[in-house]
C-alpha cells in the first residue's frame, strides 16, 4: 500500500513540475529592437549617399545638402533614442504576469486530484483489498489459534478497514470460547460493509450465532438479529440452523427438519453438514415418537411471468416470495427461489418463518406477493419486476382446505 501512494505521490510531482518549469525557464531574449536601430543606421547611410551624390552633381547646393543632411541626423537620433527608451523602461515579463497563477495551478492539481480521488475513487475497496492480502498471510502462517488471534489484533489496531479480518478474528474468538469479543468483531466487520450486499448478509447469520452462544437462549436481540439476517437471505445457513434448533426446543420437530433440510445445500462438506444431518436424523426420531406431532399447514402458490414479459439477462437475479400481515414492510414468511425455474409451483411453510415462532395457522389473512430482485438482495429497485399483492384468507387457501393454487404474475417492472 505504502508503495502505492509513493507511486501516486510522485506521479502529481512529476505532473507539477512541467508546470513550474514553465515558471521557471527563462525566456528567450529579443533580437527586434537591434534589428530595428540597424535598419534606421542603414537607411540614413543610404539617404546621405544620395544627399552627396546630389551635391556632387549640383542639383543641391551645399546649404540645402547642410540643411537636409541635419534633419537626417535628427530624425535617427529620435529613432534611437526612442528604441533605447522602450528598451529602458521596466516591463513585466510573461514569467512574472503568470508566475503566481502558475505557482497556484502546481499547487492546486495534486490537491485536486488526491481530493477528487477520496470522493470518487475507490480507495476504500482498494485498502481493503491490501488489507485483505495482509490478513490472508497472516492465517496462512499462524502457528496456533492464540498467535493467530495476537496477530491479527496487531494487524487490525493498525488497519481497521478490513470486513474479512475482522469476521476471522470474530471466528477465532468463537473457537477460543470468547463470545463477548467475539460478537464485539463482528460488529466491526458489518460497520465496514455495505448495507444490503451479499457480504453484509452471511455476516448477519454468523453475529446471530455469536449472539445466541453469548447468550445462551433466544433472546430478543438473538431473534432480531436472525430476523434481519433472514430478510436479507432467506437461505443463510447459520440463519436456518438457529431457526431449527429453536423449533426443536419447542418441540416443532417438522418445522426443525423444514429448516434444517433448507440449510443442507448451502453448507457443503464437512462438519456443518454432518451436525445439520445429525440434527434432521435426531428430530425424525422424535416425530416417530409422537404421532400426534401437529405438522402444520401450508399454501399452494404458483409464481409465472405474464405474457410477453421476460426477465433481463443477469447473473445476480433472484426471486423472492414475500408472505406479509397487513401494512407491516417486514414479511413474516419469506423464500429465495431461483428466476430462471419460472413458472414453479411451490409451497409456503411454517419452514419460511422469518421468526420460528411465526406458524401460517396464527393468521387469518396474509398478503402474497413475488419480487424478482435484478440485484440479487431484497429491496425493491427500479428495474425489479413484482406482482401484484394478493390477500389470501389462510384457511380457505391452504393444503389442508383442498382449495386451488394461488396463482402470483409477475407482471411489473419498477420504475
Amino acid at each position: 500500500m505504502t508503495e502505492l501512494w509513493a507511486a501516486i505521490a510522485l506521479l502529481l510531482c512529476v505532473n507539477s513540475g512541467f508546470i513550474l518549469w514553465a515558471w521557471w525557464r527563462p525566456l528567450p531574449t529579443s533580437s527586434t529592437p537591434n534589428n530595428r536601430n540597424e535598419a534606421v543606421v542603414a537607411l540614413y547611410r543610404s539617404k546621405q549617399v544620395e544627399l552627396e551624390q546630389e551635391l556632387a552633381s549640383a542639383q543641391i547646393n551645399r546649404s540645402d545638402y547642410d540643411q537636409n543632411l541635419a534633419e537626417m541626423q535628427r530624425t535617427l537620433l529620435l529613432e534611437t533614442a526612442a528604441t533605447k527608451a522602450s528598451l529602458a523602461t521596466p516591463t513585466t515579463s510573461p514569467n512574472q504576469a503568470g508566475g503566481f497563477l502558475l505557482l497556484l495551478v502546481a499547487l492546486v492539481i495534486p490537491v485536486a486530484g488526491l481530493l477528487t480521488y477520496f470522493e470518487l475513487g475507490a480507495h476504500e475497496r482498494l485498502e481493503q483489498s491490501f488489507n485483505i492480502q495482509n490478513t490472508r498471510t497472516i492465517t496462512a502462517t499462524a502457528s496456533s489459534l492464540p498467535a493467530l488471534i495476537d496477530s491479527l489484533e496487531k494487524e487490525l489496531k493498525q488497519q481497521a478497514n478490513n470486513p474479512e479480518g475482522w469476521y476471522l478474528l470474530a471466528n477465532s474468538y468463537m473457537q477460543a470460547e470468547q463470545p463477548d469479543k467475539s460478537i464485539a468483531a463482528f460488529e466491526r466487520a458489518l460497520s465496514y460493509v455495505q448495507a444490503g450486499s451479499r457480504q453484509h448478509a452471511a455476516l448477519l447469520g454468523q453475529y446471530a450465532q455469536a449472539l445466541f452462544f453469548s447468550d445462551g437462549e433466544f433472546s430478543q436481540r438473538v431473534n432480531q438479529a436472525i430476523t434481519d439476517a433472514m430478510a436479507q437471505n432467506p437461505l443463510d445457513v447459520s440463519a436456518l440452523s438457529l431457526l431449527g434448533i429453536q423449533a426443536f426446543e419447542n418441540e416443532r420437530y417438522d418445522v426443525a427438519i423444514q429448516f434444517w433440510q433448507r440449510a443442507l445445500p448451502s453448507t457443503g462438506e464437512g462438519q456443518g453438514k454432518a451436525s445439520l444431518q445429525a440434527g434432521i436424523a435426531s428430530a425424525q426420531k422424535m416425530l416417530n415418537t409422537n404421532s400426534n406431532n401437529d405438522l402444520g399447514i401450508s399454501v399452494p402458490i404458483k409464481v409465472s411471468l405474464a405474457n410477453g414479459l421476460s426477465i433481463p439477462v443477469s447473473k445476480l437475479a433472484v426471486l423472492f416470495v414475500y408472505a406479509q400481515q397487513g401494512q407491516q414492510v417486514m414479511p413474516l414468511f419469506a423464500t429465495k427461489l431461483d428466476p430462471k425455474n419460472l413458472p414453479l409451483e411451490m409451497l409456503l411453510t411454517d419452514a419460511m418463518a422469518l421468526q420460528g415462532s411465526n406458524r401460517l395457522a396464527d393468521y387469518k389473512t396474509l398478503n402474497l406477493s413475488a419480487h424478482i430482485a435484478m440485484a440479487g438482495v431484497p429491496g425493491q429497485k427500479p428495474g425489479d419486476l413484482v406482482s401484484r399483492t394478493l390477500v389470501i384468507d389462510v384457511a380457505s387457501v391452504s393444503t389442508n382446505s383442498g382449495n386451488k393454487t394461488v396463482n402470483l404474475t409477475i407482471d411489473q417492472i419498477l420504475k
